[in-house]
């Protein structure tokens, strides 16, 4: 198992637990698949079994953890069919959260969205560019345009997806990619800004076809 670092910080143990093997599942550097034992998770963060076994619940009820039976407890593996079945859930919120945005979005909002579109051009043409950077971004892109909707159970539903789909992400994402979601999102922060509902919702859709066919692409072929 990975070397896992050593809780320091302050927080609950289960919360600081939680985090760190949450980062460690959405990046990637847990394996999809891996066996993980609250042994070693106690071993190496330093603390007791009751918040590990706190913070795998959590991370079951999120789908980043599974038990088979028999077995034991294993990070969830990245399948074709649970891939498809969540972007075909985000597609259809998203594009509910883009026309809420579209209609509701205040100035303040514009110049949040304005900030992030700026901060996407920077880390895509900067010369270190790093596809974590531009995949942290394109979550904080997407978690705004919920945000201005002002539902709060779409807000949290889509931030789970988020997370999930980051893992996708984190596993396909190369450098063509990031430059054509780039373009992707400077279209839709445009329909939100013209307060176009019906092209809005349309490029959320085509948005999130295109990350399917990458992420179903990359799955299929590696």
């Amino acid at each position: 198992m990975k070397q896992l670092p050593h809780i320091k910080t302050t927080g609950t143990l289960s919360e600081r637990t939680y985090e760190i093997l949450k980062s460690e599942i959405v990046n990637l550097e847990l394996k999809p698949g891996q066996l993980i034992t609250v042994e070693d998770i106690s071993e190496q963060l330093g603390v007791s079994r009751t918040p590990i076994r706190t913070a795998l619940n959590r991370l079951i009820e999120e789908d980043l953890v599974e038990i088979l039976p028999g077995k034991g407890t294993f990070v969830t593996r990245l399948i074709e069919k649970d891939a498809i079945d969540l972007l075909n859930v985000r597609g259809r919120l998203e594009c509910y959260s883009i026309e809420l945005a579209s209609i509701l979005r205040t100035t303040e909002d514009l110049e949040n969205l304005e900030y992030l579109i700026n901060k996407q051009e920077l880390i895509t043409k900067g010369s270190h560019r790093k596809q974590q950077d531009f995949l942290n971004n394109d979550s904080e892109f997407h978690n705004t345009i919920a945000k201005i909707s002002k539902n709060k159970y779409l807000e949290k539903q889509l931030m789970q997806m988020h997370t999930n789909c980051m893992r996708y992400l984190n596993e396909s994402t190369i450098d063509y990619v990031i430059y054509e979601a780039s373009e992707e999102h400077i279209e839709l922060f445009e329909q939100i800004k013209n307060q176009n509902t019906e092209k809005a919702i349309l490029y959320m859709q085509k948005h999130i076809e295109n990350i399917k066919n990458r992420v179903i692409g990359h799955l299929k072929y590696n």
